[in-house]
């Protein structure tokens, strides 16, 4: 069952057993006291479910920015490596953490 069918599906039996107390009641649910718990639950549900997805959202926008600025830094650092390589000799690339032969 799906989130969304399980939610539609809990208020639809919650309000049936609700309209039907006397004859539900006989099988021993308290009506008040389980239906009012699952209301609550149904009500909680929806309130994590819609904060799950403002996180999901902002998680999405983050991992975009961090994307973005790690290529820009790659973009850099490559620059910065190619530009090290031809200033400097082969013997002091070491100093700039670049380990390449050639």
């Amino acid at each position: 069952m799906s989130f969304s069918d399980l939610l539609t599906n809990s208020t639809l039996i919650s309000d049936n057993i609700k309209l039907n107390a006397a004859k539900i009641s006989r099988y021993g649910l308290d009506i008040p006291m389980f239906t009012d718990g699952m209301d609550a639950d149904v009500n909680q549900l929806s309130l994590l479910n819609k904060e799950q997805e403002r996180l999901k959202s902002e998680l999405k926008s983050k991992t975009d920015q961090l994307n973005s600025l790690q290529d820009e830094l790659a973009e850099k650092y490559a620059l910065a490596r190619k530009t090290v390589k031809l200033a400097e000799p082969q013997t002091n690339w070491v100093a700039y953490g670049i380990t390449d032969k050639k």
